[in-house]
């Protein structure tokens, strides 16, 4: 949740090149066989070495109380590496409230060279204070790492896929009681299954009682090294889950695992999409109308990797920042050498009063850290730009630009996905038995069990989804080769401008309701050059306007600005299951599942943030099919929930 909050980094001390927290006045690990003890403790605990070897083996999921310095993760990684199937998933989930520093992680971690790739790896990606899910994967995606950066109630609250084996790890019982809380311990219960398997360093007779009230059955074994005793537990009598408050975003969880998906539009949410399935062993059919990828709302040579940082928290703030994040790490993972993206940094100037005081405000309420956003006067932002600037504004490390054509065409590289052009979907229709139809114009149709549609507005167009409020916004940029001096960071205003792409720069873009033409219109390119006036004026003043080249394309919009991800619902169903919501908003529905188009996913509406919003999505997508656990919270997934639309219509009475 980007908002000021609790979260900063442990206070760390070091005794004999051990760390230990000054908070909690305990070691993070045993300097001497740490590693031994998280082998036997957690991975013999849970007898991971028997059920990661199995050959059926798809999936696993692992949840952690207390990342710490993250060598209980590191120890399940060389196992899992060792053991498991090649084509498996490791899904492994933890929390930390206060998060150890980067360099002190690093530090840590030189204790255990053998795991010296992976610490690596962790180190790279670590995450900065920010509250929320953060996620990381290793290994080519055969492991997920979710980490989840606040306190650890409100945080597995957030979870709804159920966890397969759990690390109790947090500091001792008697110096840290509230990671050992009944609320937690609850959540320890609600997700878990029959045969979760669970192990922790203590035997305390309130943990034992905790996890027995939860379900399970508990077993005391010998303690490590001067231990005399540890906890192996097992659910046996699984918690039946509450119903839901909102019944109507719970997510449908699969019964079988699909061998191959069909997805519909190759921009960037398609791409990602098709990625995020591969790489889990999915074999994609990637459809699109057009003669390439990325003809459409995809198209542009140079997007902004931006996100507009909230005041106070917000929903839209929480997932465009969660998605800032995850992006960036993804770009980072598949272009290291920065061909297709550059990390140059963005500058958000302050060129009215409005947007200074909105700035203001932000700074003073946050707190990102100097890594996220800085506030920078109009000097620094000059030497930032390498432009003259006359206005302040805050500067952001982790902006800068993408090519999302070359984006898309790294993401489907993958060998498990397979791009079919020229294939337009003229209906869409599903048998009795659930399986979609779909007819190509001029071809043959194609079958399938499960469908994710990424085609922006024209998923209106689609009986099953004209529900849907998605509208498409007009937008053109300008490019030029004539602007000087050189650009050295993207800056935005009301538009943006990025550093040049083999010479040509890219700015803009226009915002058109009621014009839906693509013809380029001087109007837009004049309009573009005096936005770009407002902010760097000397290089606005180099770009002569009859020089310019353009690029008009389609937003999709929703009402409410946030992306349509998920599951796609039954309209009809949902009126009549839920039309109670229109006389009493806060009515229980007990035993009233949400029904839906069932093996149908959508992944649209991502307006101008598609770059930030689109591959994290894809990932929310794959999750929904698989039956993995999601990169974000489940109050995130409910606001882009397909069928939120129909909710708020049946509480306005408008339907």
């Amino acid at each position: 949740m980007p908002q000021s909050s609790s979260i900063r980094h442990a206070n760390v001390i070091w005794k004999e090149d051990t760390p230990v927290s000054t908070e909690f006045d305990d070691f993070y690990f045993n300097d001497q066989d740490g590693l031994d003890e998280s082998r036997y403790v957690f991975l013999e605990g849970n007898a991971l070495d028997e059920r990661f070897s199995q050959q059926d083996l798809k999936q696993f999921t692992i949840a952690e109380t207390g990342f710490g310095a993250g060598l209980n993760f590191l120890a399940t990684r060389e196992l899992w590496l060792k053991t498991a199937p090649d084509t498996a998933t490791l899904h492994y989930i933890s929390v930390e409230k206060f998060p150890i520093s980067q360099k002190d992680l690093a530090q840590a971690l030189t204790h255990w060279p053998e795991l010296q790739q992976g610490t690596d790896r962790l180190v790279e990606a670590y995450p900065e204070p920010i509250e929320g899910f953060h996620r990381i994967s290793f290994d080519n995606g055969r492991i997920q790492l979710t980490l989840m950066l606040m306190d650890a109630v409100d945080a597995y609250r957030q979870l709804t896929v159920p966890v397969d084996a759990w690390f109790l790890d947090g500091f001792s019982p008697s110096k840290n009681p509230d990671m050992w809380s009944k609320d937690l311990l609850q959540q320890v219960g609600r997700l878990s299954k029959a045969d979760t398997t669970l192990a922790t360093f203590t035997s305390a007779g309130s943990v034992r009682r905790g996890l027995e009230n939860e379900g399970f059955s508990i077993q005391k074994v010998v303690g490590f090294g001067l231990k005399r005793e540890m906890v192996r537990a097992r659910c046996t009598a699984p918690k039946q889950t509450s119903s839901s408050a909102t019944p109507w975003f719970d997510q449908p969880y699969p019964t079988s695992r699909p061998s191959h998906v069909v997805v519909i539009g190759a921009g960037v949410a398609g791409c990602s999409t098709a990625y995020a399935l591969a790489q889990r062993g999915v074999t994609v059919e990637l459809i699109e109308r057009n003669a390439d990828i990325a003809l459409e709302g995809s198209g542009n040579q140079q997007g902004a990797l931006y996100a507009k940082l909230p005041v106070s928290h917000n929903t839209q703030g929480q997932l465009h920042l969660s998605g800032l994040l995850y992006s960036r790490t993804k770009l980072q993972q598949l272009d290291p050498e920065q061909q297709l993206w550059s990390d140059c940094g963005l500058l958000q100037l302050a060129t009215n009063d409005k947007e200074m005081k909105r700035q203001q405000s932000m700074m003073q309420h946050t707190s990102f850290g100097p890594n996220v956003v800085q506030a920078v006067d109009s000097q620094e932002a000059s030497t930032l730009a390498g432009n003259h600037i006359t206005a302040p504004g805050i500067f952001m490390p982790y902006g800068g630009w993408v090519n999302p054509r070359l984006f898309c065409e790294t993401l489907i590289q993958h060998p498990l996905i397979n791009l079919h052009l020229n294939k337009e979907v003229t209906s869409l229709e599903q048998s009795a038995e659930g399986e979609w139809q779909l007819q190509l114009a001029g071809g043959k149709p194609i079958f399938c069990s499960q469908l994710v549609i990424c085609t922006a507005a024209e998923a209106k167009k689609l009986p099953q989804l004209g529900h849907l409020p998605v509208k498409p916004i007009r937008g053109q940029t300008s490019l030029t080769t004539q602007a000087e001096p050189t650009l050295k960071t993207v800056v935005c205003g009301d538009g943006y401008i990025s550093p040049a792409l083999n010479g040509q720069y890219c700015f803009g873009a226009t915002f058109d309701l009621h014009n839906l033409s693509l013809d380029i219109r001087q109007d837009d390119h004049r309009d573009n050059l005096y936005k770009l006036r407002a902010v760097l004026p000397e290089l606005a003043a180099s770009i002569a306007e009859d020089s310019l080249e353009g690029r008009a394309a389609y937003r999709c919009s929703t009402g409410d600005y946030l992306p349509i991800t998920g599951p796609a619902p039954d309209y009809e169903a949902y009126i009549n299951d839920y039309a109670k919501l229109r006389t009493d908003r806060k009515w229980k529905f007990t035993d009233t599942p949400p029904q839906h188009l069932k093996g149908l996913y959508l992944n649209i509406g991502h307006g101008s943030k598609g770059l930030i919003t689109g591959p994290i999505c894809g990932e929310v997508v794959a999750a929904g099919i698989l039956g993995e656990p999601f990169p974000i919270e489940k109050s995130l997934l409910d606001a882009m929930n397909p069928a939120r639309f129909i909710v708020k219509n049946l509480i306005r009475k408008s339907i």
